[in-house]
C-alpha cells in the first residue's frame, strides 16, 4: 500500500484510531446525561448545540488517545526496533519527527476542544495528558503505579464535558475496566518487570483509594444523585453489571483460543475499547435515555467494524496490528 492511503492506515496504525471508539462513547456518556439533568443549566455541555457538545467530546476523545499512542511508540521505538519491527517507526513507514508533530497536534485538538467545556475541562485535559506522560516515560516500567494511572486517566477523560457530574459510577467502571485491561495485556504480553505479589497489592490499594475518592466525591456533592440518578428503575445499575458479566466471558473464551499470549492480548484490548461504548449505551438506558442508548450501541457496532477492517487491511500487508499499554 503507497501514496496517500497508505499514509492515512500508518496514521491509523500509528494513533490507534480504530480503538478510540469506546473513548468517544464515554464523553458523549457525560454530555448526554448532563443535557437530561436540569442541574448543569449552567454547563456548556448542556447549553451549547448538540452537534457542537458531541463534536468536541469526539475531538478531546481522540486528541488524548492519539497523544498517548504516538507517545508510546515515539517512547518505544528502541525497544520495538528488536521486538516490533512492524511498527510504523521501526518499519521506517513514519520518521520520528513526524511521529513528534502527530503528538503535538493531537494534544494542541484536544486542548482546544476541551476548553469549550469550561475551565473545569480544559484543566482535565492537561491533568490526563500529564498522566500519559507520567505512564508512557515512566510509570509503565512500574506495575503498581502504572496500572492505576491508566484508569484513573481514563475516568478523568470522561469527566472532560462535565467537572461538576455528581454521579461518577460510570466514570469509576471506566477505571476500573481499564485498570483491568491493562493489568491482563501486562501478564499476556509477559513484560517486565513482573507483577509481584506486592506490586498487584500496591496496585489494589492505588486501585481502592481512587474508588472511594471518585465515588466519594460524587456521593459528597450529591448525596441523592451521587450513587445513582433520580427517576430510574431500582434495577437499572444491573444492566453495566451485565455487560462486565459478559466481558468477562468473552474474554475468556478470547484468551483461551488465542493462538499465542501476544494475539490474547491484543483481543483483550480491542475488545475492551469495544465495550466501553456498550457499557455507556447501557448506562443511557438504564437511565431511561432509551433512544440514545440504542444509538451509542450501533455506534458500538460501527466502532468494531471499523477495528476489524483495518485489522484484516494491516494484517493483509503483513504488519499485524499491536498494541502496547
Amino acid at each position: 500500500m503507497s501514496g496517500a492511503a497508505g499514509r492515512v492506515v500508518t496514521a491509523l496504525e500509528l494513533t490507534r484510531l480504530s480503538m478510540a471508539f469506546g473513548a468517544i462513547a464515554d464523553l458523549w456518556l457525560i454530555v448526554l446525561l448532563a443535557r437530561a439533568d436540569p442541574r448543569y443549566a449552567f454547563m456548556p455541555a448542556h447549553s451549547l448545540p448538540l452537534p457542537l457538545s458531541l463534536a468536541c467530546a469526539a475531538i478531546a476523545a481522540i486528541g488524548l488517545f492519539a497523544f498517548g499512542a504516538s507517545l508510546n511508540d515515539l517512547l518505544d521505538a528502541r525497544h520495538d526496533r528488536a521486538f516490533a519491527p512492524q511498527r510504523p517507526l521501526p518499519a521506517g513507514r513514519i520518521r520520528g519527527g513526524q511521529a513528534l508533530i502527530v503528538a503535538l497536534a493531537s494534544l494542541l485538538a484536544s486542548l482546544a476542544a476541551s476548553v469549550i467545556f469550561g475551565t473545569g475541562g480544559l484543566i482535565l485535559a492537561v491533568i490526563v495528558a500529564g498522566l500519559l506522560l507520567l505512564y508512557n516515560a515512566a510509570a509503565k516500567h512500574v506495575p503498581a503505579a502504572g496500572l492505576v494511572t491508566i484508569g484513573v486517566a481514563s475516568a478523568a477523560t470522561m469527566m472532560i464535558p462535565n467537572d461538576q457530574f455528581t454521579f461518577t459510577l460510570p466514570a469509576w467502571l471506566t477505571m476500573t475496566h481499564a485498570t483491568a485491561i491493562a493489568t491482563l495485556v501486562y501478564v499476556l504480553d509477559g513484560k517486565r518487570p513482573q507483577i509481584t505479589a506486592r506490586a498487584g497489592v500496591l496496585a489494589g490499594v492505588g486501585w481502592l483509594f481512587w474508588s472511594m475518592l471518585l465515588i466519594g466525591a460524587g456521593v459528597a456533592r450529591s448525596p441523592d444523585t451521587g450513587y445513582w440518578p433520580a427517576g430510574s428503575a431500582w434495577w437499572a445499575p444491573a444492566l453495566p453489571a451485565v455487560a462486565a458479566a459478559l466481558f468477562g466471558i468473552v474474554v475468556v473464551r478470547k484468551v483461551r483460543r488465542a493462538k499465542s499470549p501476544s494475539i490474547a492480548a491484543e483481543k483483550v484490548v480491542r475488545y475492551g475499547a469495544l465495550w466501553q461504548a456498550l457499557y455507556a449505551a447501557t448506562w443511557l438506558i438504564a437511565c431511561g435515555l432509551h433512544s440514545a442508548g440504542l444509538a451509542l450501541g450501533a455506534f458500538a457496532g460501527l466502532g468494531f467494524l471499523a477495528m476489524t477492517v483495518l485489522k484484516e487491511t494491516l494484517g493483509s500487508s503483513g504488519r499485524p496490528l499491536e498494541w502496547r499499554g
